[in-house]
């Protein structure tokens, strides 16, 4: 004989997860900055170079000479040409005495030293003679230059970030429903109603 037996059959829940990740947006706006560079203070120190050149001895060699060293020269010459002459006639008068004296004729030798020119030498010449009758002064200049550096200027304002942030979601909801059914397997059951 078949017993009857039941027959379980179940459907298990089943739950379902619906999430949105959440988002960040960031922004990072530049800094405001402004340089300003001011110009360097600069200083210029100059001392200017001195140059004198003397060519007074040099002109005087090529007869280009003031007029106050013209008549001393010439004031020097005529003392000099008046003591010459002077010594001359001296010494032509002793001759003279000697004469009186029983000495030579003396009066033709006299007349011709003073008939004859002396002999004059001549030759080329330069002028100016030497290197040396043009003096050369020279003092040097100076120059510096003074620089006092001036900072750059720099003013910086940070701008805060933008952040913009979207929560994300999360939601939880029964998809399928649990269920039992029973049922009877093998026998005929009558129900009464």
């Amino acid at each position: 004989m078949q017993l009857p037996s039941i027959q379980i059959s179940t459907t298990t829940a089943q739950l379902a997860v619906k999430s949105e990740l959440p988002t960040i947006k960031m922004r990072q706006p530049m800094a405001d900055m402004t340089i300003k560079q001011p110009q360097a203070d600069i200083q210029y120190i100059q001392k200017d170079a001195k140059l004198h050149i003397d060519q007074s001895e040099a002109f005087a060699e090529a007869g280009l000479k003031p007029v106050s060293r013209v008549i001393q020269e010439w004031a020097e010459k005529g003392k000099q040409k008046a003591l010459q002459a002077t010594a001359r006639m001296a010494r032509q008068g002793d001759m003279m005495m000697d004469l009186a004296k029983g000495g030579k004729n003396m009066i033709p030798q006299i007349a011709k030293q003073n008939s004859q020119d002396p002999v004059r030498d001549f030759n080329i010449g330069f002028v100016p003679s030497s290197a040396s009758s043009v003096k050369i002064n020279y003092i040097p200049g100076e120059f510096h230059v003074k620089v006092n550096q001036n900072s750059p200027e720099i003013n910086i304002i940070p701008n805060q970030p933008q952040i913009n942030i979207h929560l994300g979601s999360t939601e939880i909801y029964l998809k399928q429903k649990s269920s039992i059914s029973f049922s009877i397997v093998g026998a005929n059951i009558d129900y009464k109603k």
